[in-house]
């Protein structure tokens, strides 16, 4: 189980933070701060083996808990390919792994902001 470092782009879509992990099996993603009120969309996508990939909020960056699916209740886990908004705005995003062999995901979060808060 390793600590994966997001990357971050503020160039690759006009107006967009695109905040990327790149996981193996069983990796946790570092928090992302998101920096103001937004839209997010959560993107997956890659070779699972097996793999589920979990997105997480955090109210302090310390305690984590699965996000909810927009439009009703189940947690964000998936194990293929896809895009999902979450129904929370937490302080903070993740993506971490449990599970899987000769796994390569890309977790991709793609954040508008709709008003600063703070400077990023």
């Amino acid at each position: 189980m390793a600590s994966v470092n997001a990357t971050i782009s503020r160039d690759t879509a006009p107006g967009a933070v695109i905040v990327t992990w790149a996981l193996t099996s069983a990796d946790t993603g570092t928090g992302f701060q998101l920096p103001a009120a937004g839209d997010m969309t959560c993107h997956t996508f890659g070779t699972f083996g097996g793999a589920t990939i979990t997105w997480q909020g955090s109210s302090d960056g310390t305690n984590w808990h699965a996000m909810t699916q927009k439009g009703g209740t189940a947690n964000m886990a998936y194990t293929t390919t896809g895009n999902h908004t979450p129904n929370e705005m937490p302080p903070f995003v993740r993506a971490i792994s449990a599970g899987g062999t000769s796994t390569a995901i890309t977790a991709s979060l793609c954040y508008y902001p709709r008003y600063f808060k703070n400077a990023y």
